[in-house]
């Protein structure tokens, strides 16, 4: 967290004066970030937009609005004009982090302006685009040790609290089901974990059923540095922790298992092809034995199932023996028949793999880790949401909502929460929750010493 606040740094504040002042005439940015109070009353007079961003072209993190950098350059007047001309005191900055003033105030270690703009309504617990408050850009500013202590205190006198004592107090109000140290937990995001569902195995990557009442994993019975050649089982649970069954008998490699959609609660899932490598899909149904499962798919070529539909098809990728690799949407075969494949048209799977795909409940969306190049690698991955069409089928307009910097961190399963307004991740070791509305992240996992992985959401199949 001291790395994301310091890329608001010194340097920063001294490159967007430089380029605020290289304009002719002085705008309100400028006029703002030297105090002014001329230059404000006549560039408000003539039309200027007391809430706009100034967004400087090539450098990161710039974007206040003139309040913002009235705040960063210390212009106590410039400020106290702005807030009277209508200036938004929770106003957000046009940068990644999407910062209120506040924040600025209180990461500069400016006490004088904390007191000020929280007289003037700012909200103390504001979060930014990452989940974080003024306290923590408080406790990481970059003034000395006093002004910190004073604008930790005078935020704490005003009930302000950190990123991770208001996900602590208060949750998100959505279940989900996840991975922590090797035992499924079903709890609410945001809130500490009880007792886990599963202990005393290593249970992993839990899918949540539509009738919201079970969960299907898998459990790893040998381990192999070689992930590939990890010996499995996949297992239904209910999710209050009893009706536990395999539904495999832990002989084959059997990955990334999910729920039809199609009302029959059917659990699908990949298995390993030991002569090939590759992997075809397999179904089952619940309180089968092991050894009842069937393959969806033909065993001569691999097929990896993501996400299903309502109308029973499955979203998977594919190498298809006459239509070549890529996406497709396939319908079982009835009566043991063979899979219809129907090709997804994607431009971005012409440069990079799609991973992980999980279908919306609306069907209208997905979202999945991107990977530009075809050479598999779990790091660096960017996370993205894009616009599905079911009925041509296609996948268009990607958009990226983590790691779009694509940093060398394994941000991995995305999943959809059941009202879609919402997407779950991990960043591993951590889990965190990106809101669609207003593209705010929060961490969502609250044990700092625990590894969490694979989130999923109540009643939403992957």
């Amino acid at each position: 967290m001291r790395q994301w606040y310091l890329s608001m740094g010194p340097m920063y504040c001294i490159v967007l004066f430089a380029g605020a002042v290289r304009a002719a005439e002085p705008d309100i940015w400028t006029a703002s970030a030297k105090g002014d109070l001329d230059a404000i009353r006549h560039q408000i007079a003539a039309g200027a937009d007391v809430n706009g961003t100034f967004v400087l072209p090539d450098v990161p993190g710039s974007g206040g609005t003139p309040l913002h950098i009235a705040v960063l350059a210390g212009q106590m007047a410039a400020a106290e004009l702005l807030l009277e001309r209508g200036a938004d005191v929770n106003a957000r900055a046009a940068d990644k982090h999407r910062g209120t003033p506040l924040h600025w105030a209180a990461f500069t270690g400016r006490t004088g302006f904390v007191v000020r703009l929280i007289r003037k309504g700012a909200d103390v617990n504001a979060a930014d685009r990452n989940g974080y408050t003024p306290l923590d850009a408080a406790r990481h500013q970059m003034g000395g040790k006093p002004a910190k202590a004073a604008v930790v205190s005078c935020l704490r006198e005003h009930g302000a609290k950190s990123r991770d004592e208001a996900a602590a107090a208060t949750g998100t109000g959505i279940r989900g089901a996840y991975f922590v140290n090797g035992e499924i937990h079903v709890n609410t995001y945001g809130m500490p974990e009880s007792k886990p569902l599963t202990s005393g195995h290593w249970d992993f990557k839990p899918s949540w059923s539509k009738t919201g009442d079970m969960l299907v994993f898998f459990r790893r019975l040998r381990d192999d540095p070689v992930v590939t050649n990890w010996k499995t089982a996949v297992c239904v649970i209910n999710v209050d922790g009893s009706g536990f069954h395999q539904l495999t008998d832990g002989t084959h490699t059997d990955f990334n298992q999910t729920w039809t959609r199609d009302g029959t609660n059917t659990p699908i899932w990949n298995r390993k092809k030991p002569e090939t490598g590759g992997f075809c899909v397999m179904a089952s149904k619940v309180r089968n034995k092991p050894g009842q499962e069937i393959a969806l798919t033909d065993r001569s070529h691999h097929t990896w199932a993501y996400s299903c539909l309502m109308d029973g098809r499955i979203l998977v990728q594919c190498d298809h023996p006459r239509q070549g690799w890529g996406y497709f949407l396939m319908a079982p075969g009835k009566n043991g028949g063979q899979p219809h494949f129907e090709r997804i048209d994607c431009e971005l799977a012409k440069e990079g793999i799609l991973d992980r795909v999980s279908v919306s409940p609306s069907e209208r969306q997905v979202c999945f880790e991107y990977q530009r190049g075809f050479k598999y690698k779990n790091g660096g991955r960017t996370l993205c949401i894009a616009d599905f069409d079911a009925k041509k089928p296609a996948i268009t307009n990607s958009r990226p909502f983590a790691n779009e910097q694509g940093a060398n961190r394994w941000f991995a399963y995305p999943r959809w929460t059941k009202d879609e307004a919402a997407i779950v991740y991990h960043a591993s070791p951590s889990l965190f929750l990106y809101t669609l509305r207003d593209g705010s992240t929060r961490q969502v996992s609250t044990n700092p010493r625990a590894d969490y992985r694979y989130p999923h959401c109540e009643a939403t199949p992957k």
